[in-house]
Formats: structure tokens, sequence, C-alpha cells
């Protein structure tokens, strides 16, 4: 399929039902953290539903279709991430999610994950100390049958919109990437790796690692561009 068989579309809550069925049917079973721990949709779901609070209400968020079947072939979406120690504003309000929520934490794998999420999300303002508010990549998702088109680079030069960024007061755009294959994209595109977190470091009680994946994902990288 060639790229003129595929178009934007700006994703917004009227789009909720679709994009939510294909997080469902292509991140929750390809991204390699969720497949490695045999995440289920019950699980999932807590996450999906603060995704689209944060990324469904800003234009940042986009998805690329078939013309043909209006199915979604993939999808970025982006949040605002505000410095809150440094804006006074929104020293009492909760940000739009410094924490990865999914259900049944109890299970030690699940609480693996969110933590790597959480602990390196946290780690950017620390690093990134003069930055008042960068664009969030949350989702950056390729169905299978879609992959190895470029589809991926196509969004992200969508949403890295130098005059809409300088609109929104955005200096930087953030992401936790967490598969082999968006590093690889990621460092292509010019992107510094910030700190990252090895799997390895989350185990069980026989020091067994809790995250093991089948593609040579072996690490969560935050990421960063200036714009």
């Amino acid at each position: 399929m060639s790229e003129d068989n595929y178009e934007f579309v700006q994703l917004t809550n009227e789009n909720s039902s679709e994009l939510s069925e294909f997080l469902m049917s292509h991140f929750l079973l390809e991204e390699p953290m969720n497949r490695a721990i045999g995440m289920s949709r019950e699980n999932f779901q807590p996450f999906v539903d603060k995704l689209f609070e944060r990324t469904l209400n800003i234009p940042f968020s986009f998805a690329l279709v078939e013309k043909d079947s209006r199915k979604f072939a993939a999808c970025a979406m982006s949040s605002l991430w505000i410095n809150e120690k440094n804006d006074v504003a929104h020293k009492d309000t909760e940000n739009h999610g410094d924490e990865f929520t999914f259900g049944n934490p109890e299970r030690k794998d699940i609480a693996a994950v969110g933590k790597i999420l959480t602990e390196l999300h946290g780690k950017f303002f620390e690093i990134c100390l003069d930055v008042e508010q960068a664009l969030h990549l949350e989702i950056l998702s390729v169905a299978k049958e879609h992959q190895r088109r470029g589809l991926a680079s196509r969004l992200m030069a969508k949403m890295e919109d130098p005059a809409k960024m300088r609109e929104f007061k955005c200096s930087k755009i953030a992401s936790e990437i967490s598969s082999l294959a968006n590093q690889c994209l990621m460092k292509k595109r010019g992107y510094t790796a910030l700190t990252e977190t090895l799997f390895a470091s989350e185990c069980d009680e026989s020091g067994r690692p809790l995250i093991v994946t089948d593609d040579g994902t072996d690490r969560v990288v935050l990421v960063c561009k200036d714009f």
C-alpha cells in the first residue's frame, strides 16, 4: 500500500470509540512490555481512560487511516506537560498524569511496568530544570500489517510542528520509548536519550526479571528534542 492510500485525521473525543478499539487490538498486543506480561484489556483500560483525558483536547494527536476502508492504521498521541515546580498556578493541581496507572497493580509484572514508566517520567524535569512546558509523546503505534511503510515517521513529522509548539509554549518533545523499533526511530530523528531503565532492574523474589520481551527490547529510554 502506497503513501497515497493513507490520510491524516486529527484525533478528538469524537474518535474515542474507534481509537480505543485500535489501541486494544494493536498497541496492547504489539507493544513489547504489554506483550511480555500478557496485559489484558481490563488491566489496560485505566491507562486508556487517562490517556484520552490528556491527549484528545489538544491538536497534537493524529491517526493515519486507510482512505478506502477508513480503518486506523497508526496513531501518535501527545499531551501537554507542565513543569509545576516553576508554575505557581499549577502548584496545587494534578499534572497531566505523572503516574502510569493500570488495573490489577497487585500483579508484580504490571506494577513493574507502571513503576518503570512513572519513575522515568518523573526524571524529565529533574534533568531539564529550565523547561516550563513540553509536549509529551505518549503513544506511537503502527498496526502490524501496516509496519515498514514509514507511517511512524509521517506521524512524527506531523506532530513536530514548530509553529504550533510555539503557540502552546512547548520548547521540547519528550517521551518514554518502550520498543526497540521506536528507540531506533527516535535516534534517527535527532532525539537525545536523557536516561534509561533496564527491564532487568525489576525482578521477582528469586531474582528473575519480571519483564522479558521477545523482540530484543531490554529497556525504556527517556528521550527529548528541542524545537
